[in-house]
């Protein structure tokens, strides 16, 4: 496997991950939340927080997995 795949296989686990998460939870969660369950908490230098875990909730965002209402996570109901 290559570099790339593997990353690509690792950015798919973790939005599986998420999309765990928020099902088990279905009145929402606050990305903070989703970061502590998961424990995917990361930092750069003490100031940018979570770039990680809030680039795999855009991807689900875009994706039409999941919907934000304020600052909580829901899985996205389709009709």
């Amino acid at each position: 496997m290559t570099p790339s795949e593997k990353a690509q296989a690792a950015v798919e686990m973790l939005k599986e991950a998420v999309l765990e998460v928020l099902s088990a939870h279905p009145e929402g969660l606050r990305h903070a939340d989703i970061v502590n369950i998961l424990d995917i908490r990361s930092d750069y230098l003490g100031r940018h927080k979570n770039y990680l875990s809030w680039s795999v909730v855009g991807l689900l965002m875009n994706a039409g997995k999941i919907r934000r209402q304020g600052d909580t996570y829901y899985i996205a109901h389709t009709p």
